[in-house]
């Protein structure tokens, strides 16, 4: 689900690099969960988030992003 502060951001400040596939970042702002299962959470609060206290493999939703290096 696109949000306005996705629409809004610099595209320069934004990517999928996240180690889920699904994770999109915002630079400064958040990581935004773009799965398409009905029940995946909006935001990503997990590693980035939680500076690596709850990691993103522990979501239900998780799927490994092959570009993340």
């Amino acid at each position: 689900m696109i949000n306005l502060i996705e629409m809004i951001a610099d595209p320069e400040d934004c990517a999928f690099d996240q180690p889920c596939e699904f994770g999109y970042r915002v630079e400064h702002h958040a990581v935004y969960c773009h799965s398409d299962h009905p029940n995946a959470l909006r935001k990503c609060r997990r590693t980035w988030y939680t500076g690596g206290k709850i990691k993103d493999e522990d979501c239900e939703f998780y799927k490994l992003n092959p570009n993340f290096k």
